[in-house]
């Protein structure tokens, strides 16, 4: 990663990316090459992280892959560049005034287009630079130092398409909100989770969109190990279940120990990138859990604990439980309700 020189981006710009191969200004390079077509690159966006709370910046990381076996040469305008410059020139990132190229949708409306921060002063120039063979070159920016709106709770998306298309049109979605503690509520009581937020955020992500989609209401714990674990969430209520659309979310693994109450995703045993929907609450300290499974909550109230002492109880044939322990709901509740601290004094 390199520091940006690029003070025609403006503060919105917080590094420029030239990874994986060779990446530089014309000149550096040698040996065969190709002018970029519309299969040369391939355009891609994401959000470093798939939740942000209000008010904290939100970083998209824009990147043209070269997906030819060929280093490739790519021009475009900028302003105020430095000729030896490195990276996504402004106007593959914002497109023109006509023609933009990044946009940002709120919820259910229409996306609305990004414009490069104006600097008037500044010339315009032409810049090529030459991509390795399956290289990359990109840039991060801070949305929020763009679109006033992301102020505002919910779900956002973002669009870019780079020269009008030409590359493809990528997109990515986050969410902006307060952070959320999760209640599951059963038969013999309630546990009250505080959630992983920077230590799985995708795992922590994935499991708050099932939560707010109704997806575990109903549902079952279909095994129990008293003094190992409890397990639930498959929507067959046989361990063999996934998500109906089959998304998988890979591990983020750490080196949280596993205790009474742990929240942890469960995942198929010869894969750490197959979580899915099943989840699974530690009843005791298992040291040989430890980093082997995301962790993305605990419970430690003296209710929780109760509640999972009563579960503990329930007969078991094997490690099935010999008699359905439903699920009720699954429902939100503020962090701040969870641990006693306000949204303003938590850690960033």
């Amino acid at each position: 990663m390199v520091k940006s020189r690029y003070p025609g981006f403006g503060r919105a710009v917080i590094a420029t990316l030239c990874l994986l191969s060779t990446c530089g200004a014309l000149g550096q390079t040698s040996g065969a090459r190709t002018e970029a077509s519309d299969s040369s690159f391939r355009a891609e966006v994401s959000s470093l992280r798939p939740i942000y709370r209000p008010g904290e910046p939100v970083v998209a990381r824009l990147t043209l892959v070269n997906t030819t076996d060929l280093v490739a040469e790519l021009s475009a305008q900028d302003r105020g560049e430095h000729p030896d410059a490195v990276g996504l020139a402004s106007s593959l990132v914002y497109g023109g005034e006509h023609d933009p190229a990044l946009f940002i949708a709120y919820e259910e409306e229409p996306p609305t287009p990004i414009l490069r921060p104006a600097s008037p002063d500044e010339p315009a120039t032409e810049r090529t630079v030459r991509v390795g063979p399956r290289g990359v070159i990109g840039a991060e920016i801070d949305l929020t130092a763009l679109h006033r709106g992301l102020r505002y709770s919910g779900e956002y998306r973002i669009e870019w398409r780079p020269l009008g298309g030409r590359f493809g049109t990528a997109r990515a979605a986050f969410r902006v909100e307060q952070r959320q503690g999760v209640v599951i509520v059963t038969d013999l009581g309630r546990i009250t989770f505080t959630l992983a937020y920077d230590d799985a955020p995708l795992n922590v992500a994935n499991f708050l969109e099932l939560v707010r989609s109704g997806f575990y209401e109903g549902k079952t714990f279909h095994r129990l190990i008293p003094g190992f674990l409890l397990q639930g969430g498959c929507p067959h209520g046989t361990g063999r279940g996934t998500r109906p659309d089959g998304k998988t979310v890979p591990a983020e693994l750490t080196g949280r120990p596993f205790e009474l109450g742990t929240l942890a995703m469960a995942h198929k045993p010869n894969d750490l990138n197959s979580a899915s929907c099943q989840f699974f609450i530690s009843l005791g300290r298992n040291p040989e859990l430890d980093g082997q499974y995301s962790i993305i909550g605990q419970a430690s109230d003296d209710e929780s604990l109760r509640t999972l002492a009563k579960l503990s109880q329930v007969k078991v044939v094997g490690d099935r439980p010999a008699r359905t322990m439903v699920i009720t709901n699954v429902r939100l509740v503020p962090e701040a309700r969870v641990t006693g601290r306000s949204e303003a004094a938590l850690p960033p």
